[in-house]
């Protein structure tokens, strides 16, 4: 269970620059991880008892709910994440930034994770703020 949704986590968030997601994609991502802890607890009769099952889901669970918020809001926490876990202080999205360490532990409050996701969004805020922060290229 533990590695299919890490695995779920690691399709999603670095499968490569072909993969792109729009904001109302979010639903159905939700519904595919819900159909992937079904697998593994199938009312009472899963392979796993179901409070196992929610608990270990929780992290997928809040990444996921990234790709559903506003991007200027994302942008605005990966900034905040980002200066306080680093040491730079405040920031600004014209503020060019240093790329964040990469953990492979995804978490909502990680800023490789937020970074993540504004790379695989497809949105113009999200590409505008990597363009001028990281000189990263526009998706097409």
């Amino acid at each position: 269970m533990k590695a299919s949704f890490e695995a779920f986590l690691m399709i999603l968030l670095v499968e490569g620059s072909s993969r792109v997601f729009y904001r109302s994609d979010h639903q159905m991502i939700e519904e595919d991880f819900d159909s992937l802890k079904r697998v593994f607890c199938t009312c009472g009769e899963g392979l796993i008892v179901e409070d196992v099952v929610d608990r270990e889901a929780e992290t997928v669970e809040r990444v996921i709910s990234l790709m559903g918020q506003q991007m200027e809001q994302l942008i605005e926490d990966f900034i905040i994440l980002f200066c306080e876990t680093s040491g730079i202080g405040v920031g600004s999205p014209g503020q060019k930034l240093p790329m964040p360490p990469t953990t492979e532990r995804w978490n909502r409050a990680d800023p490789n994770t937020i970074l993540k996701v504004l790379c695989h969004m497809n949105d113009r805020a999200a590409n505008q703020f990597l363009k001028k922060s990281f000189q990263l290229a526009n998706r097409k």
